[in-house]
């Protein structure tokens, strides 16, 4: 049996409602996807401020450690000039004070010899 116009007028409105629904789920997915890819771009923009920040102070601390490290290091030079000199110089005095004591002890032992 063949169906009438006005029939297939209904069914053809029926199959339009059914895909305007569809196209409007779809669209509100499509708006739903749009907000999260935006939400994930504003926080991915976020992370990557945030990621810039500190990677900025990290350089800073690193910058700032190495400019203390090249100050200890001259620290460190200066301290052992000053400790070579202060071994020269107790060299010196041992060197000198063991000169001293052999010309007492000569002297002493001339001293004795005469009597």
């Amino acid at each position: 049996m063949a169906k009438s116009p006005t029939e297939y007028v209904r069914d053809l409105m029926a199959q339009v409602g059914v895909l305007q629904d569809r196209d409007a789920t779809r669209r509100a997915e499509l708006d739903e996807l749009k907000t999260r890819l935006r939400q994930e771009l504003a926080e991915r923009k976020l992370a990557e401020e945030k990621a810039r920040d500190e990677i900025t102070q990290l350089r800073r601390e690193l910058a700032e450690a190495r400019q203390e490290t090249a100050v200890l290091k001259q620290q460190l030079q200066d301290h052992v000039a000053q400790y070579q000199e202060w071994d020269r110089r107790r060299w010196g005095l041992i060197v000198l004070l063991l000169g001293a004591v052999l010309s007492l002890a000569s002297g002493l032992i001339v001293t004795l010899a005469k009597k």
